[in-house]
């Protein structure tokens, strides 16, 4: 709900933004801009300070330099500490030993697109190219630093045009129905609150980080469902890593799933005596679990059920392409999935079975039997 008078919101999330006309399109219409803040104090502070900067700044050019221009995004863009992570990463590694000294003005489409060439055929530290998503990382950094200098400056770069490569996406197999039912019969008959970690992302889709972050406090018994409201991950802070809590990065992928009533009784005994606050997985209220830790667990668990190795990531997939197989509708289990939208849900996370196909063309069979 907005305060009154003011274009400040405070959204889902638990943050406030706060909205203000930037510019104007072609036909007059206005051109909005988000400021974000986990106050509505340190929001309205930032507004107050923007509409003074739209006041004094210069229109028509910027002399900043990519290096500057980084420096300014960094400091008033609201973002998740993973993320500034690997934006601090890509910005000293990849962008400012080429384009720091850089003039923005300068930076136009054909040499933004001859940057990201190089970075394709020759951009790794140690020498060879970076891979078609790493290149696509870079540019929509870059993009993104360009989008906020022309909010700022009223200034347009050409180079906002250039399309980016297309991430190659890494094919992923799915287990199967058995293959799941060999996970659950292992997992089942003992499942203590470290087990269930893994049946929550086979009957919920929940993300690695999800599961690791997921609370004692988070589970509904009585609903029958599980709410995801923050995520771990391991972040690269100079030249150490470090775990941290966060709500996720996107406003859809916080939801609430409802799971089977086998998972649910099954959750129900694994926390048992613990804690509200308690980790699911650690049983501990101070201490999430490692995502490494957990990945490496998981491997020991497919290793006991003769399975090969597949990455955590692989139930989530399984558990989109099993609903689809009986009959979820997209749009729902792209809610649960915490998709954006469905596009995301049917590009990537659906993997008809051979037995499926095989059972679609048999329906669209014509011949009646004559051959």
């Amino acid at each position: 709900m907005a305060k009154t008078g003011e274009n400040i919101y405070k959204r889902k999330d638990g943050r406030w933004e706060a909205r203000f006309i930037s510019s104007r399109k072609p036909d007059g219409r206005a051109k909005y801009t988000s400021i974000y803040a986990r106050t509505y104090t340190a929001a309205k502070a930032k507004l107050e300070e923007r509409k003074r900067m739209i006041v004094s700044r210069p229109t028509g050019s910027c002399r900043l330099t990519v290096k500057e221009l980084f420096s300014c995004y960094l400091s008033q863009a609201e973002i998740k500490p993973s993320t500034r992570a690997r934006y601090i990463f890509l910005i000293e590694h990849h962008i400012l030993p080429e384009l720091g000294s850089t003039f923005i003005a300068s930076l136009t489409a054909n040499r933004f697109s001859d940057f990201l060439n190089r970075k394709r055929k020759s951009g790794q530290l140690h020498g060879g190219g970076l891979s078609a998503k790493s290149v696509r990382d870079i540019g929509v950094l870059i993009k993104a630093a360009l989008r906020f200098a022309s909010a700022e400056y009223h200034f347009y770069c050409d180079a906002l045009n250039v399309k980016l490569p297309a991430a190659k996406q890494r094919k992923i197999e799915p287990f199967s129905a058995r293959e799941l039912a060999q996970i659950g019969k292992a997992l089942l008959p003992s499942a203590n609150y470290k087990d269930v970690g893994i049946l929550l992302s086979a009957t919920g889709g929940l993300r690695l980080g999800e599961v690791c972050a997921l609370r004692v406090s988070d589970i509904d018994f009585q609903a029958g469902t599980v709410s995801i409201v923050r995520e771990v991950l391991r972040i690269k802070v100079g030249e150490k890593t470090q775990l941290v809590v966060q709500t996720p990065k996107r406003e859809s992928s916080i939801r609430t799933v409802p799971l089977p009533n086998d998972m649910m009784a099954c959750l129900k005994r694994a926390v048992s005596g613990l804690p509200e606050n308690a980790y699911v997985l650690t049983g501990q209220a101070d201490k999430p679990m490692e995502p490494r830790t957990y990945q490496y667990y998981f491997a020991s668990v497919l290793r006991r059920c003769g399975l090969k190795r597949r990455c955590y990531h692989t139930l989530r997939h399984s558990y989109a392409t099993q609903c689809i197989e009986k009959g979820v509708d997209v749009k729902s289990l792209s809610e649960m999935l915490g998709h954006a939208d469905i596009t995301t849900t049917l590009r990537l996370y659906v993997h008809p079975s051979m037995d499926n196909k095989r059972e679609a063309v048999q329906k669209i069979s014509f011949l009646g039997g004559v051959a």
